[in-house]
């Protein structure tokens, strides 16, 4: 007899919840960047069904899909300015617009790591 009663509560505090989510998950989508540096990196990891799809969300997202020539040419220029391997832009860009965290413990452990060890541990990892 008491859930009769506070069944209208329920559904509003329900109904609260399913808003306040919808709106977070609107507001995570808004802060990624995308670009055709970033599709091109997708589209150079693979073809299975499963990447095809994500490159169509990406290119619905960015609003046009890079052609393959355009993929080319950035994969160029990246190329010839290779930067320097860099542990907190490396951990920065892994973790970036995914639910993906490094341990602090791990973090710690990269730091003491030479350069070429940490960047063979996130071509293996991230790769």
């Amino acid at each position: 007899m008491k859930l009769l009663t506070h069944t209208p509560t329920l559904l509003a505090g329900l109904f609260a919840l399913v808003l306040l989510n919808i709106g977070a998950a609107q507001a995570a989508d808004q802060q990624h960047n995308y670009s055709n540096s970033g599709y091109c990196q997708l589209a150079a990891k693979g073809t299975s069904q499963y990447q095809r799809n994500l490159l169509a969300a990406y290119a619905g997202k960015l609003g046009y899909a890079p052609s393959q020539r355009e993929c080319r040419t950035l994969q160029q220029q990246r190329t010839v300015h290779a930067p320097v391997f860099e542990l907190g832009s490396a951990i920065k860009q892994f973790e970036q617009g995914s639910v993906r965290k490094l341990p602090n413990a791990t973090v710690e452990k990269l730091k003491e790591l030479d350069r070429n060890r940490q960047q063979q541990w996130f071509n293996q990892v991230a790769g």
